[in-house]
């Protein structure tokens, strides 16, 4: 009997014909341009219409600060605590002036925040809604300006990516699936992040270093990153002995580390004379005896053991920070999990960051610059994603602060790539999942279906982290190398 070979007829053709569209898009760098202003315009215009329709605001607490600060109360005075760095309140408190000369909209302090105890306060509908989509606007901004950044870093520096297109395309797409654009700040602190390491990959080492204090002023953690510039410039002299590259590279490290720490105490001291040093450290301590929040690997591992005799789970809503935390027999051992949990992750990334650092001028080829963006844009998530990984806190909007870099990241191997890029894709969507109304219901009530839903949610977080590590140590220990990632797209 004959063998009949079938195939489906529609999938091969329409690949082929979406190839074809692709190269030539990617043949006219004009139309390529006007592709992304398009998808950027299309996927944000999505984005703020739904904003509108379901009135999801930014966070309420954003509006609470900004009210404050219209009735002559500053951040970081003791009338007003606050969790976040000093530009971060800037990026807060910056819509509510062009809304203060307009008395109808503008903020003012909410009896709503006076009482906190169950649930999410409810501002005044029309003072939130204008400061919200006021918000909304300085976010698309920042937005659109990182769009512009990762095009043309990817023009220059990601090899097949000539026009910026795939990279481009794929930092949209992350950003929408993550739907948190315009009702968070991590973009911000992306944005200086992916700022800094441009910088750094044509050599503005100085910018490079201020770019990300600015980046450590909005979330804190970017300052991890700094061995991660210190290790990329011992990169760049001809010499591969650490030694006398650390000789001939000294004066500089120590001029970023010098405009970092400055750019840093400017800041501080700003807010020091404007509201004295209490708030400076309850910003700061705050983190540190946050509750653990539903979201967050601990929270997860709890909550799948829940069931066990004496474990009491059982979750509460935490007025302080407006997040709502899982409470257990287990509160006590969390403090050193975490801690223990934060050394393990970042010595993984570090320890794979350096050791693919020492082979790299055998491995970058004949275009250094091009290797030495791969090598600092990977260690960079690795070590961010250490953190968030080990934070008492890990929302889905969290990744908008690496979503910048990760879209000119090429892993050398096409079937890691891929995995890698499916779990940002499920990471990014899963905020829009455990949105859901109905999901979040059954997740604070500990149903099982809801805690598995999490739990996958989680491991493709960890997913994430994990290969960036393999990868960075596999090119450490010879097993990659950066040929192959220069070539592949």
């Amino acid at each position: 009997m004959q063998r009949v070979m079938t195939r489906s007829p529609l999938i091969p053709p329409l690949w082929a014909w979406i190839l074809q569209i692709r190269q030539r898009i990617e043949g006219q760098p004009a139309l390529a341009s006007r592709v992304l202003i398009a998808a950027w315009c299309l996927t944000r215009g999505l984005l703020f219409i739904g904003l509108l329709i379901s009135r999801s605001y930014c966070d309420p607490q954003f509006y609470n600060y900004a009210g404050k600060l219209a009735s002559g109360q500053w951040p970081y005075t003791p009338a007003v605590p606050v969790e976040y760095p000093p530009f971060a309140m800037v990026l807060i408190l910056l819509p509510a002036l062009p809304l203060l000369p307009f008395a109808a909209v503008a903020p003012r302090p909410d009896p709503a925040f006076a009482h906190v105890t169950t649930h999410l306060p409810i501002p005044d509908p029309v003072r939130y809604g204008a400061y919200g989509i006021s918000f909304a606007v300085e976010m698309l901004l920042i937005d659109a300006a990182t769009l512009w950044l990762v095009q043309r870093a990817a023009r220059r520096y990601v090899p097949g990516d000539s026009t910026g297109l795939r990279s481009g395309l794929l930092y949209i797409v992350l950003a929408f699936l993550s739907g948190a654009i315009l009702q968070k700040f991590e973009l911000a602190a992306g944005l200086a992040v992916l700022a800094a390491l441009v910088a750094l990959v044509s050599g503005r080492y100085r910018l490079s270093y201020i770019l990300l204090a600015l980046a450590t002023l909005i979330k804190g953690y970017p300052i991890l990153a700094i061995p991660i510039l210190v290790g990329c410039q011992l990169c760049q002299p001809s010499r591969s002995d650490l030694r006398y590259a650390l000789a001939e590279q000294l004066r500089p490290i120590l001029e970023g580390l010098t405009w970092f720490a400055a750019t840093i105490g400017a800041w501080t001291l700003l807010v020091l004379w404007f509201a004295g040093d209490a708030g400076v450290a309850h910003s700061i301590l705050y983190q540190g005896s946050r509750g653990t929040e539903i979201e967050s690997l601990y929270a997860n591992a709890i909550l799948l053991v829940g069931w066990l005799p004496g474990v009491h789970v059982y979750t509460i809503f935490n007025a302080q920070d407006l997040s709502r935390i899982v409470k257990s027999s287990f509160d006590h051992v969390v403090d050193i999990v975490s801690l223990l949990l934060l050394a393990v992750s970042l010595v993984l990334a570090y320890g794979a960051f350096w050791r693919a650092r020492g082979r790299f001028q055998s491995l970058a080829g004949r275009k250094p610059a091009e290797s030495l963006l791969q090598l600092a844009g990977s260690g960079m998530a690795a070590i961010f994603l250490a953190f968030m990984l080990s934070f008492r806190a890990l929302p889905a909007h969290y990744l908008l602060a690496i979503v910048p870099i990760a879209a000119l990241v090429r892993l050398p191997r096409p079937g890691l790539q891929r995995i890698w890029l499916a779990s940002l894709v499920a990471v990014a969507a899963s905020g829009q999942v455990m949105a859901i109304p109905i999901i979040w219901h059954s997740l604070v009530g500990l149903l099982p279906a809801a805690v598995l839903l999490l739990t996958l949610r989680n491991c493709a977080w960890i997913l994430v982290f994990g290969i960036l590590v393999v990868t960075l140590w596999q090119l450490g220990s010879g097993r990659e190398s950066w040929p192959a990632w220069r070539v592949r797209s």
